[in-house]
């Protein structure tokens, strides 16, 4: 499966493909990579489908999907959601605050870090590595459960973990195996979801995503241990991601010629950012993400240092921070699952994709706002709904757009793992930022908590960079 649709709004003519190999070339210009790369890139070109060829097989091979089997495929995005936001947002800040107290917004910020660049390197890899895969299992499942099984381990050492040193060590691997599953993963839906079905597979990523992260939101309040949060959690987790491999039966990659060389696979990872669109869209979500974790991975230390009391109308919601940031995902899930909806059905009724853009930028940019002069639990709920109802809007535009935009449908997990590298990357910076914001900045001005203000601030600006980007994406209205 895999070629292109006879309706798809950017077919893959011959003058496309010409005009994106000298885009690619003058990326390369001067690198002995391209001569090496000349004879091996004509006997590629020589074997190519032709488009007729490609729409014929994406007639006959990408049926419709049935309800069951769209929940199969968005099922282990549930467990995926319900693991990792809450391990970033609460969990894992708890745990290296009890490690190093007297530096933690740089702890943290130097702990994720690190695990992004493990994540750079990994995601493209496995996904390049999952395209030319002739394993039984078919190009994604092998990954998948390899993913799902070192994840496990790595979660294990992380709720044994007793040092800064190992509990970033254990992080590494899981940075690592999350990548080798979810790069495979993420292009399941252009592999097997027809051009028809990608609004609705999209909607269902969302509404998994929405309420994955709620229920590990919900399972952190009622869950007093850490141990015990990581073994249910994980449990989750794997349990999800073998009924999406349960569901996603795949056809084995009949090769018709020998897997890419090394030289292939370095070209391959650049030649996606020479399409305009490709590359216009990787840095809206690269700016976007900028300020979505600029919120989201300093929620548990905003709550604990600058709110502190969780009363609401005289009712004490929670007892402790952790309590309290699990709380914060209830009006998220309520705003985003609203937005999503209407913006769904908008988009398909209207074709107006970049106005739900502007539309979810906008709203994001005023939860920020409203984050960076409230130390009120109720404020915090209040902003929380609003930055809920942009979220929800903008994720299922954006995974519908990003799916509609892969330039080569034969290398779908390679493409998704360096758009992936777009949610990544942005930890190396926000991690990094907001921790040396934090340390140095609140204590100028205690009373205020300076420093998480000028991060809500910041996040004001990204989320207003990101919206106005998007409007470059010329395939897209």
């Amino acid at each position: 499966a895999g070629g292109r649709m006879a309706h798809d709004p950017v077919p893959d003519t011959p003058m496309v493909e010409l005009k994106e190999e000298e885009e690619t070339n003058s990326l390369l210009s001067g690198s002995p990579i391209r001569a090496e790369c000349t004879e091996m890139q004509l006997k590629v070109n020589s074997s190519k489908k032709s488009p007729q060829e490609e729409d014929e097989n994406c007639k006959t091979d990408k049926r419709k999907l049935s309800s069951l089997e769209m929940f199969g495929l968005a099922a282990y995005w549930f467990g995926w959601s319900a693991l990792m936001p809450i391990l970033l947002i609460s969990i894992i800040p708890k745990q290296i605050d009890a490690m190093a107290s007297d530096h933690k917004g740089t702890a943290l910020g130097d702990t994720l870090k690190w695990g992004s660049v493990v994540s750079v390197i990994a995601a493209p890899l496995a996904g390049s590595f999952s395209d030319s895969s002739t394993h039984p299992w078919g190009r994604r499942g092998p990954f998948i459960a390899t993913g799902l099984v070192v994840t496990s381990a790595a979660l294990l050492m992380m709720a044994l973990s007793t040092s800064l040193e190992f509990f970033s060590l254990a992080f590494l691997i899981l940075s690592a195996a999350n990548n080798v599953s979810m790069s495979p993963y993420t292009a399941l839906v252009p592999d097997m979801v027809p051009m028809s079905q990608r609004g609705i597979a999209s909607a269902w990523l969302g509404i998994m995503s929405f309420l994955g992260t709620f229920v590990g939101g919900v399972i952190t309040y009622c869950v007093s241990s850490i141990i015990h949060v990581y073994l249910v959690l994980g449990f989750l987790h794997a349990l999800t991601g073998l009924i999406t491999l349960k569901t996603c039966v795949e056809r084995p990659l009949n090769a018709t010629r020998p897997p890419p060389s090394i030289c292939a696979r370095l070209r391959s990872l650049i030649r996606p950012l020479a399409n305009h669109d490709f590359r216009v869209m990787f840095s809206t979500r690269f700016l976007m993400q900028l300020g979505i974790l600029s919120v989201q991975d300093n929620s548990l230390f905003f709550l604990q240092d600058a709110v502190r009391d969780f009363e609401v109308f005289g009712i004490e919601l929670a007892e402790t921070p952790q309590q309290a940031v699990s709380i914060l995902f209830l009006p998220i899930l309520v705003g985003s699952l609203i937005s999503a909806t209407v913006a769904g059905i908008y988009a398909d009724r209207t074709g107006q994709r970049k106005k739900v853009v502007y539309i979810s930028g906008a709203i994001m940019m005023a939860s920020c706002l409203m984050f960076s002069v409230t130390r009120y639990y109720l404020f915090a709920l209040l902003s929380a709904l609003v930055f809920g109802c942009g979220f929800g809007a903008f994720s299922v535009i954006e995974w519908a757009m990003a799916t509609d935009l892969l330039p080569n449908p034969e290398e779908f997990a390679k493409d998704m793992g360096i758009w992936s590298l777009a949610l990544i990357l942005p930890q190396v910076l926000a991690g990094t930022l907001a921790g040396f914001i934090v340390d140095n900045f609140n204590p100028l001005a205690p009373e205020l908590h300076l420093g998480y203000s000028m991060i809500f601030l910041i996040a004001v600006f990204f989320f207003a960079l990101g919206t106005y980007y998007v409007k470059k994406i010329q395939s897209v209205s």
